[in-house]
Protein backbone atom coordinates (compact mmCIF):
# COMPACT_ATOMS: atom_id res chain seq x y z
CA UNK A 1 0.00 0.00 0.00
CA UNK A 2 3.14 2.92 0.41
CA UNK A 3 4.09 1.79 -2.68
CA UNK A 4 0.68 3.42 -4.09
CA UNK A 5 0.65 5.88 -1.50
CA UNK A 6 4.21 7.29 -3.55
CA UNK A 7 2.50 6.94 -6.57
CA UNK A 8 0.13 9.98 -5.05
CA UNK A 9 -2.87 7.03 -5.63
CA UNK A 10 -6.02 8.56 -3.41
CA UNK A 11 -7.11 6.38 -0.85
CA UNK A 12 -10.49 6.10 -3.14
CA UNK A 13 -7.90 4.40 -5.64
CA UNK A 14 -5.82 2.52 -3.23
CA UNK A 15 -9.38 0.97 -1.87
CA UNK A 16 -10.47 0.19 -5.74
CA UNK A 17 -6.97 -1.67 -6.92
CA UNK A 18 -6.65 -3.63 -3.14
CA UNK A 19 -10.30 -4.30 -3.48
CA UNK A 20 -10.98 -3.47 0.03
CA UNK A 21 -13.14 -0.51 1.92
CA UNK A 22 -11.47 2.91 1.83
CA UNK A 23 -12.07 2.95 5.68
CA UNK A 24 -9.31 0.20 5.78
CA UNK A 25 -6.83 1.87 3.71
CA UNK A 26 -7.54 5.56 6.10
CA UNK A 27 -6.88 3.01 8.88
CA UNK A 28 -3.77 1.22 7.56
CA UNK A 29 -2.86 5.07 6.07
CA UNK A 30 -2.98 6.14 9.98
CA UNK A 31 -0.81 3.55 11.20
CA UNK A 32 1.52 4.09 8.83
CA UNK A 33 2.11 7.52 10.08
CA UNK A 34 1.95 6.47 13.62
CA UNK A 35 5.28 3.90 12.86
CA UNK A 36 7.02 6.67 10.95
CA UNK A 37 6.14 9.18 13.68
CA UNK A 38 7.81 6.54 16.02
CA UNK A 39 10.58 5.90 13.68
CA UNK A 40 12.02 9.68 13.52
CA UNK A 41 11.06 9.86 17.66
CA UNK A 42 13.09 6.68 18.06
CA UNK A 43 16.21 8.23 15.57
CA UNK A 44 16.25 11.24 17.18
CA UNK A 45 16.26 9.78 20.71
CA UNK A 46 19.01 7.11 19.92
CA UNK A 47 21.06 7.23 17.03
CA UNK A 48 20.80 10.59 14.84
CA UNK A 49 23.97 12.19 15.95
CA UNK A 50 26.03 9.09 15.50
CA UNK A 51 24.18 9.04 11.85
CA UNK A 52 24.77 12.57 11.21
CA UNK A 53 28.27 11.99 12.16
CA UNK A 54 28.83 8.81 10.17
CA UNK A 55 27.13 10.46 6.72
CA UNK A 56 29.86 13.59 7.24
CA UNK A 57 32.48 10.85 7.26
CA UNK A 58 31.49 9.20 4.38
CA UNK A 59 30.70 12.45 2.64
CA UNK A 60 34.75 13.01 3.39
CA UNK A 61 35.74 9.51 2.50
CA UNK A 62 33.79 9.91 -1.33
CA UNK A 63 35.31 13.40 -1.62
CA UNK A 64 38.91 11.93 -1.43
CA UNK A 65 38.58 8.94 -3.43
CA UNK A 66 36.95 11.81 -5.84
CA UNK A 67 40.36 13.92 -5.32
CA UNK A 68 42.45 10.68 -5.63
CA UNK A 69 40.91 9.83 -9.14
CA UNK A 70 41.21 13.14 -10.57
CA UNK A 71 45.11 13.50 -9.50
CA UNK A 72 45.92 10.28 -10.86
CA UNK A 73 47.89 10.37 -14.21
CA UNK A 74 46.03 8.15 -15.91
CA UNK A 75 42.68 9.41 -15.51
CA UNK A 76 41.31 10.98 -18.57
CA UNK A 77 39.35 14.73 -19.03
CA UNK A 78 36.35 13.42 -18.95
CA UNK A 79 36.83 10.87 -15.52
CA UNK A 80 38.95 14.37 -14.26
CA UNK A 81 35.46 16.15 -14.69
CA UNK A 82 33.22 13.71 -13.42
CA UNK A 83 35.27 13.58 -10.20
CA UNK A 84 35.74 17.14 -9.84
CA UNK A 85 31.88 17.24 -10.17
CA UNK A 86 31.83 14.56 -7.31
CA UNK A 87 33.94 16.86 -5.18
CA UNK A 88 31.79 19.97 -5.60
CA UNK A 89 28.70 17.35 -4.65
CA UNK A 90 30.30 16.05 -1.54
CA UNK A 91 31.34 19.47 -0.31
CA UNK A 92 28.12 20.99 -1.13
CA UNK A 93 26.86 17.62 0.89
CA UNK A 94 29.12 18.30 4.00
CA UNK A 95 28.20 21.76 3.83
CA UNK A 96 24.30 21.15 4.20
CA UNK A 97 25.08 18.53 7.00
CA UNK A 98 27.21 21.46 8.65
CA UNK A 99 24.15 23.90 8.45
CA UNK A 100 22.23 21.15 9.88
CA UNK A 101 24.18 20.48 13.10
CA UNK A 102 22.71 22.40 15.25
CA UNK A 103 19.22 21.20 15.27
CA UNK A 104 21.02 17.33 15.64
CA UNK A 105 22.74 19.07 19.09
CA UNK A 106 19.11 20.69 19.53
CA UNK A 107 17.51 16.75 19.33
CA UNK A 108 20.23 15.13 21.41
CA UNK A 109 19.86 18.01 23.81
CA UNK A 110 15.81 17.84 24.27
CA UNK A 111 16.40 13.60 24.42
CA UNK A 112 19.15 14.22 27.41
CA UNK A 113 16.37 16.79 28.89
CA UNK A 114 13.24 14.54 28.40
CA UNK A 115 15.09 11.89 30.09
CA UNK A 116 16.34 13.72 32.77
CA UNK A 117 12.67 14.38 33.62
CA UNK A 118 11.64 10.91 33.28
CA UNK A 119 14.24 9.60 35.78
CA UNK A 120 13.24 12.74 38.54
CA UNK A 121 9.87 12.12 37.75
CA UNK A 122 10.87 8.30 38.20
CA UNK A 123 12.21 9.02 41.57
CA UNK A 124 10.26 10.76 43.23
CA UNK A 125 7.62 7.86 42.78
CA UNK A 126 9.80 5.52 44.23
CA UNK A 127 10.14 7.87 47.67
Amino acid sequence: MASLLARSMTESEIARQLNVSQGTISNDIKALKEKSQQFVFDLAKSDLAFLYKQEYDDLGEVKAKAWDICNAPDTSNKERLHALKVIIMTAEARSKLLQEGPAVLTMKSLDDRVNAVINNHNGQQGN
